[in-house]
């Protein structure tokens, strides 16, 4: 008796979780996103996927926006990347804890079922002049329920740094149309470094 009311619960539960699965046309991450692929098909490791989809629905941080190798998948051909970063315009605005996450650094949470590192940033943990922030925050954009930094964005977080990798993400950013950088009040340095990427397209 036990053993078939197991087999049955088995057979819901598979059932369930197989017509619950999301499909993505993989077609439409062979390069950069044309407007018809979403955030979460952005995104090309399961783990992370849930991971910030929980980070959504429990953080209650909806002023935090998301920067880094996610929000640039988003844009251009998607990447492998295991951690998602959120900037924040303050440290105030970090929640101290977070349902199903544990603080595991400072500036940085882990996903208790999936091991994902969920990074906190703020404008003074990355050296980013707050103007900048408050830029990168007016101009985001919101999708799948999450705000992202927009291309310009981007672009004036990756000026700042500037690194080898900073400069070809830059240059893919570039690729995708013309930008308007006026909103950011770059620093001087920042703008030289744009004059030189926007020199080298």
């Amino acid at each position: 008796m036990f053993a078939i009311i197991y087999l049955l619960l088995k057979s819901t539960l598979n059932c369930k979780f197989r017509y619950n699965v999301q499909y993505r046309d993989l077609r439409n991450c062979n390069g950069a996103n044309n407007g018809a692929r979403t955030l979460v098909e952005s995104i090309l490791v399961p783990e992370v996927v849930r991971a910030v989809l929980d980070w959504k629905n429990n953080s209650g941080c909806d002023d935090a926006i998301l920067i880094g190798g996610l929000a640039l998948a988003y844009y251009t051909k998607p990447r492998y990347t295991t951690d998602a970063d959120f900037l924040f315009l303050s440290a105030a605005q970090i929640p101290n804890e977070v349902c199903g996450f544990k603080r595991h650094r400072k500036l940085a949470f882990e996903h208790k079922e999936t091991g994902v590192e969920i990074e906190v940033l703020t404008p003074r943990s990355i050296n980013m002049p707050v103007e900048v922030a408050q830029a990168i925050n007016n101009t985001a954009v919101e999708k799948d329920g999450l705000k992202i930094a927009s291309r310009e964005g981007l672009i004036a977080a990756k000026l700042l740094r500037y690194s080898l990798q900073d400069r070809a993400d830059i240059e893919e950013l570039l690729k995708l149309g013309p930008v308007q950088m006026e909103l950011f009040h770059l620093p001087q340095f920042a703008q030289e470094n744009l004059n030189r990427s926007t020199k080298d397209k």
